[in-house]
């Protein structure tokens, strides 16, 4: 717990309970006024980039005339279907054997066994890396295991991960020609498996598909995703890794390589990956990512404004990052909103004493069209993704998952960045979906 961060909350809290108290009317007006210039701000930026992001994602030439060697890390913790990612990135990715390096980095004895089993029976391709004394994040596992890389090119490849069959050709490629960062986009294989399931599926691409890569073709900021990164070796050393006690290391390392003035591609190939079914796995997930993204705002919120690091930045990658270590809390804001907007309507209905008459401004309705670009952008993706969806069904699910789930999740990590350690909550993978739709691709 941060004694420090707890004393300036209950500081700003009590000072905004006692403005509202005392001066109602004008704690609504600046309220409102406040929350319409972020979401403002905020559709104005998400337009852009949607605008860009619907234009095809990077697609290189895999016709190589040489082939860097590539160095893969499956980091996984009580994954038993760790031997089908082993066998996936053996047989099933297009690539020349001797140029193909599995790292394999686990924390307990099942894992170690399948590794130990396989390294046994491809001794030129895996290595494994068991590790007994060590702090159980990811980003740590991810730093032990790059010691024993020797490729010019390391991608991070999570245990429930099936790629498509040309990826590494297609992240070589790129890298080649001088990104020495890629990503790919990530599909849920899972995705009628349950509502959430397949409104994640949505999510994921309209962010991967529409949003990032919109960033990436307009030369911004770009928040890496957590598998599927592919890096240049001498890049990914020359920026430190990743931060060991990063609840979202793979946003945090994209900041170090925007500092470094290395963007962010989004190539046209894809992992496919498995969605949370239930909501309580979710916001295990969903409060662990946020969290990170609020360690990386305490971290960086200062930082980014020294000149030094505003010159490497520029100020389309200022704004840009800063708009993803703020998401928690816009997410929470939509809350904050529903109710002034509830204590109107009953207000002139006359259930409530008058307080917002004539406070609030005409103008404060323009974030209401913005909101529908959220939506858009997640049917959107989902079609350009080739994900089927009754946009008329799904669309109460949507509002549900973006306006309850996200807040809850928000809200519980910023409790755990105030007054809890930094722990790791594991997702559960079952293997579910993903590997039928390897077959089909």
């Amino acid at each position: 717990m941060s004694v420090r961060r707890v004393a300036i909350f209950s500081a700003v809290m009590a000072g905004l309970a006692a403005f509202a108290v005392l001066y109602p009317s004008t704690f609504i007006f600046s309220l409102v006024t406040t929350i319409t210039v972020i979401y403002t701000a905020w559709g104005v930026y998400h337009v852009a980039i949607t605008i860009s992001g619907l234009k095809p994602p990077l697609n290189p030439d895999t016709k190589l005339d040489e082939f860097p060697k590539i160095s893969a890390i499956i980091p996984a913790r009580n994954e038993p279907i760790l031997g089908r990612t082993i066998e996936a990135c053996l047989n099933h990715i297009d690539y020349p054997r001797d140029k193909k390096e599995i790292i394999v980095v686990v924390d307990d004895e099942g894992g170690e066994r399948i590794g130990f089993w396989y390294q046994q029976k491809h001794p030129d391709v895996i290595k494994l890396l068991a590790r007994r004394q060590l702090f159980p994040t990811k980003p740590s596992a991810l730093n032990d295991a790059m010691r024993l890389c020797t490729g010019d090119i390391v991608v991070i490849m999570d245990v429930e991960d099936i790629p498509d069959r040309d990826v590494f050709l297609k992240a070589a490629a790129a890298i080649k020609s001088g990104w020495q960062a890629v990503q790919v986009i990530l599909r849920i294989g899972n995705t009628e498996d349950s509502w959430i399931s397949k409104v994640f599926a949505m999510e994921y691409a309209g962010w991967f598909r529409i949003l990032l890569n919109g960033r990436a073709n307009m030369e911004m900021f770009a928040p890496l995703g957590g598998t599927g990164n592919y890096f240049s070796r001498a890049a990914l050393r020359y920026v430190g890794g990743y931060e060991p006690t990063n609840l979202a290391e793979d946003a945090e390392l994209a900041i170090r390589l925007r500092i470094a003035r290395w963007n962010v591609g989004t190539i046209d190939a894809r992992h496919w990956e498995e969605a949370p079914v239930k909501f309580k796995p979710w916001l295990k997930q969903r409060s662990r990512w946020f969290r990170g993204w609020m360690q990386s705002f305490w971290k960086y919120a200062g930082v980014l404004f020294k000149p030094t690091v505003a010159r490497r930045m520029g100020i389309s990658g200022i704004f840009s990052a800063l708009v993803m270590l703020v998401s928690p809390l816009i997410v929470v804001l939509n809350w904050i909103s529903y109710g002034v907007t509830a204590y109107w309507l009953m207000e002139q209905a006359g259930l409530l004493p008058q307080v917002t008459a004539g406070v609030i401004p005409f103008w404060s309705i323009i974030p209401l069209w913005f909101n529908a670009l959220y939506y858009y952008i997640w049917i959107k993706g989902a079609k350009l993704e080739g994900i089927k969806v009754s946009t008329i069904r799904i669309l109460p699910h949507m509002f549900f998952y973006m306006n309850v789930m996200m807040p809850i999740a928000s809200l519980r990590a910023f409790y755990q960045e105030l007054f809890m350690q930094v722990f790791w909550e594991k997702t559960t993978h079952h293997g579910r979906g993903v590997k039928w739709k390897a077959a089909q691709h």
